[in-house]
């Protein structure tokens, strides 16, 4: 019988928990993200500003009027071919050039300068020198988490039916990114990553920090390699949290199957069973439900 991973409940030890498991579930672990194995594309083609805001701690909202950005992003690209310093420009200004190259616009003037300063680095091509294969050193296949910069192969379609999920598949791309921004779906509970494009080789490449957004599935379909954290350590409390929500959302969605099956009478070995993880402790961890 599967079970779904939860994070560890060692410091509430001896309180007992009800957990509800489905018999017909597949068996995953706490450092792995994969999903159902169904086809899904991934978005390379629609990222909007609606998206951008969704990643932003500083700017819930951007309603300013746009009709000038033209104007404002041409001031920022002289500023920038006669070597002067971006700090004398507005956040407006430089969100003017993110938005014109499809870039996140999230974040504090200063944060906006430094991608468009990495932008400027990475747009003729010198993302691969800066960020060689030759780094990504650590398989880190099922376990990502926010500030990897991560190496993945992608299926490229040609077309894609969003309802019938299914698609031609065009060719594959190598893409080499940084993890900005990872959650679990609200409806379905599946992984979600936005990978922040530091270079691409294949078919339909994308520029440079383009913000891809990746299911965790196709993250993980052809291994994952990942650059070393000078910080080894501070990747790890980032892993355990993203692990605390992965667990939960699993238990979620074991939750709404198990509430399916019983709307629709399903019996036997594909009923839901509620475990007693006071007498299941020593089997498996997880989330104790109030």
């Amino acid at each position: 019988m599967g079970l779904p991973v939860l994070d560890d409940m060692s410091a509430r030890e001896g309180k007992r928990a009800f957990i509800c498991i489905s018999s017909s579930s597949s068996s995953s672990s706490s450092s792995s993200d994969e999903e159902d194995d169904e086809p899904v594309e991934d978005s390379d083609d629609d990222y909007s500003n609606e998206d951008n805001h969704d990643d932003s701690d500083d700017e819930p909202n951007d309603d300013e009027d746009h009709s000038d950005d033209e104007s404002l992003c041409n001031k920022l690209m002289r500023f920038l071919k006669e070597g002067k310093d971006l700090e004398c420009l507005s956040l407006k200004e430089c969100k003017a050039y993110l938005r014109k190259h499809g870039l996140r616009i999230s974040g504090t003037k200063l944060v906006c300068i430094q991608r468009i300063e990495e932008h400027q680095r990475l747009k003729d091509g010198n993302g691969e020198a800066l960020y060689p294969r030759s780094s990504f050193v650590i398989n880190c296949t099922g376990d990502v988490c926010k500030g990897d910069v991560v190496l993945f192969t992608q299926k490229v379609y040609q077309k894609f039916d969003k309802m019938k999920r299914h698609g031609r598949i065009f060719g594959k791309r190598v893409i080499a990114g940084r993890v900005v921004k990872e959650s679990y779906g609200a409806a379905r509970q599946q992984h979600t990553f936005t990978v922040e494009v530091l270079w691409s080789r294949g078919v339909k490449e994308l520029s440079p920090l383009f913000p891809l957004l990746v299911k965790g599935r196709n993250l993980y379909k052809m291994k994952t390699f990942r650059q070393r954290w000078s910080n080894e350590a501070e990747r790890s409390i980032v892993l355990a949290e993203k692990h605390r929500r992965g667990g939960a959302a699993r238990l979620v969605k074991t939750m709404k199957k198990s509430k399916k099956m019983t709307t629709n009478g399903e019996t036997g070995d594909n009923s839901e069973r509620v475990l007693d993880y006071g007498e299941r402790h020593a089997d498996i961890r997880g989330v104790l439900v109030p």
